[in-house]
């Protein structure tokens, strides 16, 4: 099946990569505290978290949309539990289902700026749950040498086999409950703080 060889194939590329990884202990102690974590990812960079967090029970949303179904069923074969459908509209079912899951102590992954961008234009859904859920929101990137952006609307980001890979996470955050104007303005604190972490590992790696 396609998911299988996709499957292989990511695993060899991760597995020959030379890894290294800034900023795990800021999961290892929220986890100490047994809370559920708001991750905040770009679109573009999310092919080597998601090899790296597979089997931990981490709960991804994915669209509804056609590719979403094949990223859905990877996702459950690396030990992701997905949640389909809209994180950004307020009081959507998967929006709602994962400020829930952040309430029992469960991990929520959010594309910043997917499904569909603008690239690196951070939507307000992870703001919204990790702030409803009282939950700690972590922001991560990564970057690699070789790198190669595809052409899509997120440039997302490839590399071949034994290439340097360097990942760092950055938080915790706390978002407090406040109203839409506050919101938006946590909003675009983050996604500076994503823009910065991502120019940061890029200009690291070369």
């Amino acid at each position: 099946m396609k998911e299988k060889f996709l499957i292989f194939f990511l695993k060899f590329l991760c597995a020959t990569s030379r890894k290294s990884v800034e900023g795990l202990e800021i999961i290892e102690k929220i986890k100490k505290q047994k809370k559920g974590i708001a991750y905040c990812l770009w679109h573009g960079k999310m092919l080597f978290p998601f090899y790296f967090f597979r089997n931990r029970g981490i709960k991804p949303i994915i669209s509804r949309h056609r590719d979403g179904e094949l990223l859905a069923r990877i996702a459950k074969e690396l030990g992701y539990i997905p949640i389909r459908g809209s994180s950004t509209r307020f009081g959507g079912s998967a929006l709602a289902e994962a400020v829930k899951a952040l309430k029992r102590g469960e991990d929520v992954v959010f594309a910043a700026d997917g499904p569909l961008g603008p690239y690196h234009k951070l939507k307000i859904g992870c703001i919204y749950a990790a702030a409803k859920s009282k939950s700690p929101l972590v922001i991560g990137s990564y970057a690699s040498s070789p790198s190669k952006k595809l052409r899509s609307w997120d440039k997302f980001n490839i590399f071949p086999p034994f290439s340097k890979i360097k990942m760092k996470i950055k938080g915790p955050f706390y978002i407090p409950d406040v109203e839409k104007e506050e919101m938006e303005l946590w909003r675009k604190r983050i996604e500076k703080e994503l823009r910065l972490l991502d120019e940061e590992l890029e200009k690291s790696i070369n």
